[in-house]
């Protein structure tokens, strides 16, 4: 009873998988980088379909749909740092060389196809023996390097996104003013729960098999409940922004900046700041020029209305290079893009809550004031007046009145 209703669990949480890899292709441009988010979604929707299969006894119905794509874990890995490869511009798009990260996948899958392609009545037999056999097997040790081996590639790949996704998460702000450096985070989250539940693994692995430890047999039944959950994650941090992906410009400035920890600016003439531009050759009094000049392009032309707006997007716009923008920012405003951003943001959805003329609801509020989405509207409200739109607005009527 308790295998047909994880079984049950595991076929819901399959079709969730197939929708949000349906939603996050379609929504994504053609060369976006959530198209292998959604891979990958449909490779852990997979494991999700096999455990159904297996815990409803389906398998002896669907026998040859088992066993399509032994040691998943070993394209996971790849297609997962793809995505965060696309997403933080080191690869504009994905060529042949590409490919070379899933030779050891592929070379596997080789190795067990003729596990793969067996007739019927072995399928059924190996999965009943699975189904019951004891826990405290004890593999062959070319098997249990193998399986220690794909979960180190897994975790190699995992370390290495995260990196990424971490140098670029602290940066967002000096580049973005809208909800990108929440994303990285929650999708930085989503990596650590990953390494630590293959660590899990490795670690109830090595105790089954050293000290015959049933550990791992005790949870093997819900482990992909754990997989479930991480597809609902990946699914709902990349629809939140199904077509992120940083530029070469934005690329090049945060690799300068990586090693300075950019996520706080500087006190003004601080000797970080000096260490950060030291080859620079602006004194400040052009600085101080230049950031009246974004102050007025800001204002007058109202350009923090545009949601997309970006430093490198505010660096063609004012024709100044991007870099040089940053500085201006840093050094002469002592502040970052994104306070920047949604500091002239919140004060025009201030002036919209207050015009008694208005009747716009906050959403709307939020939209006709350059943010995204309400949840960058409110924090952004809270750090530069104090107290959320609604709370203000109440604050404001109850004066009126």
């Amino acid at each position: 009873m308790t295998h047909t209703v994880l079984g049950v669990i595991y076929f819901i949480a399959f079709s969730h998988a197939l929708m949000l890899a349906t939603s996050l292709y379609k929504r994504s441009s053609q060369n976006g980088a959530a198209r292998l988010l959604s891979l990958l979604l449909v490779i852990m929707g997979y494991n999700l379909f096999e455990g159904g299969v297996l815990y409803t006894g389906l398998y002896t119905v669907l026998p040859h749909t088992m066993d399509l794509l032994p040691l998943s874990a070993l394209f996971l890995g790849p297609v997962f740092y793809l995505y965060v490869s696309r997403v933080t511009g080191l690869r504009s798009k994905l060529g042949y060389f590409s490919l070379l990260h899933f030779v050891p996948g592929f070379m596997i899958w080789l190795y067990n196809s003729p596990s793969v392609f067996r007739s019927a009545e072995d399928k059924i037999a190996m999965w009943q023996y699975i189904l019951t056999s004891s826990d405290s097997v004890t593999l062959q040790p070319v098997i249990i390097a193998l399986l220690v081996a794909v979960k180190i590639h897994l975790g190699c790949y995992l370390w290495l996104s995260w990196r990424s996704i971490n140098t670029f998460e602290v940066a967002a702000k000096q580049l973005r003013a809208d909800d990108t450096q929440l994303v990285l985070y929650r999708l930085k989250l989503t990596v650590i729960g990953l390494i630590i539940l293959e660590s899990v693994w490795v670690g109830l692995f090595f105790l089954q098999q050293t000290f015959s430890i049933n550990t791992l047999g005790s949870v093997s039944n819900i482990w992909l409940l754990f997989v479930a959950g991480f597809v609902l994650t990946f699914g709902y941090v990349g629809l939140q922004k199904p077509n992120l992906i940083f530029d070469a410009e934005e690329r090049k400035l945060t690799e300068h900046g990586s090693d300075h920890r950019l996520e706080k600016a500087p006190p003004k003439n601080s000797a970080s700041d000096k260490v950060k531009y030291f080859h620079s050759a602006l004194p400040e009094s052009t600085l101080d020029v230049l950031a009246k000049e974004v102050e007025s392009k800001l204002h007058n032309d109202q350009l923090y209305l545009d949601e997309t707006l970006s430093l490198t997007k505010l660096a063609k716009l004012t024709d100044i290079r991007s870099h040089t923008l940053s500085q201006v920012i840093s050094q002469s405003m002592n502040t970052n893009f994104y306070k920047l951003i949604n500091g002239y943001r919140v004060q025009h959805a201030v002036g919209l809550i207050e015009d008694s003329g208005n009747s716009w609801s906050l959403e709307r509020i939020a939209f006709e004031s350059g943010f995204s989405n309400r949840v960058t509207f409110v924090k952004a409200f809270k750090e530069v007046i104090g107290c959320t739109p609604s709370a203000h607005k109440k604050q404001f009527l109850s004066k009126q009145a």
